[in-house]
């Protein structure tokens, strides 16, 4: 798959396209479906298929950088992507002069000039161009006009409810983190470079990694969590905390990762943490042998979930 910036969507020159367009700042499934849909429409018209999305979230933007936590990071965007076999990543910057951008000259001057549309798949409730004034209508309207087709796909729902992103970060919010992925389609992953921490980990017998996240992650309910860590192409049972270590002296947020499977020294390497179930509240203990003594147990509750 080639990935192509807004400053280099002048140079395309892969020929005739359908696009899958949207935020997709999730890639949980009623988003997979909607790119699934271009994709297979890509191959029924043989046009090359890809995604035209937006980063960082538009939200962030217009919102003084108040957005959303994201679900996944650019580059597991791009991951994602790659995996389900499309052509190319169209990725727009969005930044304040592009939110000034009309709707009409969005579609024209980039999407049929530059990416050569033939045909667009959208979500029900999509919106687009300056205050979002542009509707799935009014694509269509203009595809009439300019020559392109337009695919609406009706939302994709579990349990009789519409698969979203706010109900996503609603659930991880809560540590609810074992049904995120009925409507992810995955589990729900952090990322980051492993750094120093403060080595008391190391001191109480369980060393862990600690994580410096990659992007501003929707951020779970503060707590201890079974899941599993990916190194290497290898995926590796592992117990993390997700807070501030209030017994020892306070802290900043920290992310600290035990992995059972593997001692060796990660420092610098890129990791990532997958939550699979919710264990315990963040809490202080009176003493660090309880400390110790908690620790051992919620490894061995990792063990039986895992």
């Amino acid at each position: 798959m080639e990935v192509l910036f807004d400053e280099d969507f002048s140079a395309y020159s892969g020929g005739p396209t359908a696009l899958a367009l949207g935020t997709f700042d999730g890639l949980h499934r009623g988003h997979r479906k909607v790119i699934e849909t271009a994709r297979k429409m890509a191959r029924e018209k043989k046009l090359a298929g890809g995604v035209f999305s937006f980063t960082p979230h538009p939200r962030r933007i217009l919102n003084s950088g108040n957005g959303p936590g994201v679900i996944c990071s650019l580059r597991q965007k791009i991951e994602i992507l790659e995996e389900m076999g499309l052509d190319y990543f169209f990725c727009q910057e969005f930044t304040p002069e592009f939110s000034r951008t009309e709707f009409e000259a969005f579609v024209r001057e980039i999407l049929c000039g530059e990416l050569e549309s033939h045909q667009l798949v959208v979500g029900e409730d999509f919106t687009f161009g300056h205050g979002g004034e542009g509707t799935s209508g009014d694509l269509v309207k203009m595809g009439e006009e300019l020559g392109f087709s337009v695919k609406i796909v009706s939302p994709l729902k579990n349990d009789d409810e519409k698969i979203s992103s706010t109900r996503i970060r609603r659930l991880i919010s809560a540590g609810r983190v074992d049904e995120v992925p009925d409507l992810l389609g995955r589990y729900y992953t952090v990322a980051g470079e492993v750094v120093h921490g403060s080595g008391r980990g190391h001191r109480l017998g369980y060393p862990t990694a600690n994580l410096k996240l990659e992007a501003e992650y929707i951020l779970p309910r503060r707590g201890v969590y079974a899941g599993y860590v990916h190194h290497r192409g290898e995926r590796l049972k592992a117990a993390a905390n997700f807070g501030h270590n209030p017994t020892f002296k306070p802290v900043d947020y920290r992310i600290e990762i035990y992995i059972l499977e593997l001692e060796e020294n990660l420092y610098g390497e890129r990791l990532s943490f997958s939550p699979v179930e919710f264990i315990r509240p963040e809490k202080e203990f009176d003493s660090i042998d309880k400390l110790r003594e908690t620790i051992a147990e919620d490894i061995l509750y990792t063990k039986k979930v895992l």
